[in-house]
């Protein structure tokens, strides 16, 4: 079984995702796919792992896929965050295919279903108050401050998926399940490994 965690900036998705797969004592995938996708890519990590906000900002939605160019094909002449993207697709196929696991972000349920891997694919959202809250406990900045960057990333990946995947972020739809972290993260957590055992 191989689940993968979408989530809005501030949710807790991540920390869901990482208790999740220690519960279910499978690994999770989260910074790793970076690195290994930096790796495919033959890029920095650390340009990988700034492509999701860069390229969203960058680049247009006119309705065209990378997926146009093949999934498994990595052009050079592409666009950089289009050849990150590719890599990254590949590396999240990789690693689906080695077992179970869990996989955080990066369109990783569409990637999944494009190939016809088995995957559940979860959705983790919050009231925004708790997700300001969640940011500042981490981070010394105002609630303006904090209020103003989960917009500006919940648009950012909006804007990336709706580059690179074939549906809409955050739409119940899209998913095998949706559910909000206000529960508390341990009961989220065993909440999906129930559905998970069923």
């Amino acid at each position: 079984m191989v689940i993968t965690i979408s989530r809005e900036y501030g949710s807790g998705g991540s920390e869901i995702g990482h208790k999740l797969a220690s519960l279910l004592d499978i690994p999770c995938y989260d910074k790793t796919v970076n690195e290994l996708t930096a790796d495919l890519a033959g890029l920095p990590v650390d340009t990988v792992a700034a492509s999701e906000d860069k390229a969203s900002m960058a680049l247009d939605y006119s309705g065209y896929h990378t997926y146009g160019y093949g999934l498994f094909s990595m052009n050079r002449s592409l666009p950089i965050y289009d050849r990150i993207f590719i890599a990254q697709s590949n590396a999240i196929v990789k690693l689906a295919r080695e077992g179970d696991c869990v996989i955080v972000g990066r369109c990783a349920a569409d990637v999944l279903n494009r190939n016809r891997i088995p995957c559940l694919n979860v959705f983790i959202h919050a009231p925004i108050d708790e997700r300001v809250a969640r940011l500042r406990e981490r981070h010394d900045i105002t609630e303006a401050e904090a209020r103003k960057f989960i917009r500006k990333s919940d648009k950012a990946r909006a804007n990336y998926h709706r580059k690179y995947a074939f549906t809409e972020w955050g739409k119940a739809r899209n998913y095998h399940m949706t559910i909000s972290s206000s529960l508390g993260i341990d009961k989220v957590v065993r909440i999906i490994a129930a559905a998970v055992e069923k």
